[in-house]
């Protein structure tokens, strides 16, 4: 009995002892348990440092879930540790360590959040090797061993091993090893050496051990109601049964016969195989033959921003075949006045006389009222568009050749009544790798014209039965454009152009007139020296008019003002530029001290037509001015007088 009682009172003694230690546990931990239990918002993220800082806060910021405003929870946090970790794993610091301190305001409902980082020494690329090549043959193998992607030296970083391992995987599956894969996660093994901060990278690829060919390829067009030939996407296959498995011959396939106007999409489906060989099965879905669409567009015609209305109509099977008939009627007109009235038909032929060769022909006729001067026109314009290099959004290569001919009878205030005959034949180089075409932030665009006109008249005017007037120049354009994204997702970009040009005149006689306004070059406007309006700089007498010689440059950093909001304000942004250049009569006349520049800044509001921009310019230096009024703060109470201009456009000014 007396022993039950020790017993009882040993069990009663380790049961207080328990309880105790449960509410001194409980205790420690009530203040945390409050705080996450209560709606705490995040009022600031820090970060702090041991030793070196190797990535931008902002750059940190992007990589966790937590933001200013963001609901506080400790979960979060936890996760957020776990996120900070990967992205330091991921970019080769595997010795990471990271600590928070959190602070609590209770009486502002907020919370404060360090992230302590100590980094430690980053490791770098020992050797990289690949497994699974066995059965690859030599020139496949050849083009493998090309890729530099990552090499011994490299700052480890899991974005180039992806890279690598998939340039690998895109050069097998380009030539016949349809069924190579590779995934980072499963396929990599990384091999640390702590002492050296080094690491061996060991790619382990699957299924490149069987070549492949393609075999033949069904067309299967769905809902056939306009009788489609088969023929028409056959035609758009790169590739021929037999030839060896290419990823990039049936993508390119997939695109040609997309871009068929009668095709809304195709697509090449594997089929079966028969062997070695692959068969597949292209699925049409057709898009509707007839299309009629009332439209708004704006334009920039000679540096003023012009609205324009109209209704188009566009058949997408013309003649049964891939081309379209394009039939507009448009009107063109700005605040003072209607510029323009005109009623167009456009043909266009792909495959014309060679695969990458495309015909354009539109015929317009139509009534311009202009300022000083009204017309009324008939215009003829064939395109010859050439592509050099295979066509994608992203990079193309082509020549344009271009024969206008236009017969125009003026009603101007200086020469009464005129009629004349005007020609430009020109070709047109142009090269453009820029990433988006409304809105571009990485790339470039080069563009080379060189024309001559007057040379149909002179040849055809005798077979008119009259004596017409027509003009007679060379001409020579350059435009060049640069883009370098600044920041991440592209939200600060620097814009940069150059333009210049020339129009030679020659040739004598009584029907041989100066070159018309339309084939001038004009600076000021929307698009160009935003301190000026349209036709409202140049060293001339005559500013509308325009002048022969063109030299005109920007330079423009465009920030989105808040790109990690929501809704309307997303798509807000801001613009600083300085704009410089100038028009001249002639290149004779040229002098670089008769440049003028602009300065300002601007406020852009994405749509899917582009962005609308309103612009306000400052006519920094403005050589026309008298002296000791040229630059923009020697007459300071004039400033937003006759020194300041707000222009509007739609889409980039460059």
């Amino acid at each position: 009995m007396r022993r039950d009682k020790k017993y009882i009172t040993y069990c009663g003694n380790r049961l207080i002892r328990k309880t105790i230690i449960l509410f001194v546990f409980l205790i420690s931990i009530y203040p945390q348990s409050t705080y996450t239990q209560e709606i705490l918002e995040v009022d600031e993220i820090e970060f702090s440092f041991t030793g070196k800082q190797t990535f931008e806060e902002s750059q940190l910021k992007d990589a966790i879930a937590l933001s200013k405003s963001s609901v506080f929870t400790l979960k979060l946090v936890e996760g957020d540790i776990q996120k900070l970790k990967k992205f330091y794993f991921d970019n080769g610091f595997f010795d990471i360590t990271v600590d928070t301190t959190i602070r609590v305001d209770r009486e502002d409902s907020e919370a404060s959040i360090i992230f302590k980082i100590t980094e430690n020494k980053r490791y770098i690329v020992d050797s990289v090797s690949v497994n699974g090549l066995e059965n690859i043959p030599p020139e496949t193998l050849s083009k493998i061993r090309k890729i530099k992607t990552i090499k011994r030296g490299d700052n480890y970083s899991k974005v180039f091993i992806l890279q690598y391992g998939n340039e690998i995987l895109d050069t097998l599956q380009n030539n016949g090893f349809m069924n190579a894969r590779y995934t980072l996660d499963s396929g990599t093994v990384i091999s640390r050496n702590k002492q050296e901060n080094t690491v061996k990278v060991t790619l382990n690829l699957a299924g490149a051990d069987t070549l492949y060919y393609f075999g033949n390829t069904k067309i299967n067009i769905k809902d056939n109601e306009y009788g489609v030939r088969t023929e028409l996407p056959a035609e758009e296959i790169s590739y021929k049964e037999g030839e060896i498995y290419s990823k990039a011959k049936k993508l390119e396939s997939e695109r040609n016969m997309s871009k068929i106007p009668i095709i809304s999409s195709a697509k090449l489906n594997q089929q079966e195989y028969n062997g070695s060989k692959v068969n597949f099965s292209a699925d049409i879905t057709l898009n509707k033959k007839n299309e009629l669409t009332p439209f708004i567009k704006g334009s920039n015609f000679e540096n003023r921003f012009y609205l324009g209305a109209g209704i188009r109509y566009l058949n997408k099977y013309f003649l049964s075949g891939n081309r379209t008939l394009m039939l507009e009627l448009e009107e063109d007109f700005n605040s003072t006045d209607i510029n323009r009235t005109e009623f167009s038909a456009t043909v266009t032929q792909p495959h014309f006389l060679r695969r990458n060769i495309t015909l354009t022909d539109k015929v317009s006729v139509g009534f311009n009222n202009v300022e000083n001067y009204k017309n009324y026109f008939i215009a003829n314009l064939t395109t010859l568009n050439y592509f050099i290099a295979p066509h994608t959004f992203y990079n193309n290569v082509y020549l344009d050749l271009n024969e206008e001919l236009i017969w125009i009878k003026y009603d101007t205030i200086a020469t009464g009544r005129q009629t004349q005959f005007n020609s430009i034949l020109s070709i047109t180089f142009e090269h453009d790798n820029t990433n988006n075409l409304l809105a571009p932030s990485r790339g470039f665009y080069h563009s080379i014209m060189a024309g001559n006109a007057g040379l149909i008249p002179r040849l055809v005017t005798g077979l008119l039965g009259r004596s017409v007037f027509y003009s007679q120049f060379f001409k020579v354009y350059t435009l060049n454009k640069f883009y370098f994204s600044l920041a991440k997702k592209d939200n600060t970009v620097l814009a940069t152009n150059f333009k210049i040009g020339d129009i030679i005149e020659y040739g004598a006689g009584e029907n041989i007139i100066p070159v018309q306004p339309p084939y001038k070059f004009f600076s000021g406007g929307s698009s160009s020296l935003r301190g000026w309006n349209a036709k409202g700089n140049g060293i001339l007498d005559n500013k509308i008019d325009g002048g022969t010689f063109l030299l005109e440059g920007s330079i423009e950093l465009r920030q989105k003002l808040f790109p990690n909001a929501e809704g309307f304000t997303s798509a807000l942004g801001a613009a600083l530029f300085l704009d410089y250049g100038n028009v001249w009569e002639t290149h004779r006349d040229f002098r670089f001290s008769q440049i003028a520049m602009a300065v300002g800044f601007g406020i852009r509001y994405d749509l899917f037509i582009g962005p609308i921009r309103f612009d306000f310019g400052f006519r920094l230096y403005d050589p026309s001015a008298p002296e000791g009024e040229q630059w923009l703060f020697d007459n300071p109470g004039r400033i937003f007088k006759d020194k300041f201009a707000v222009q509007f456009g739609i889409g980039q000014a460059f």
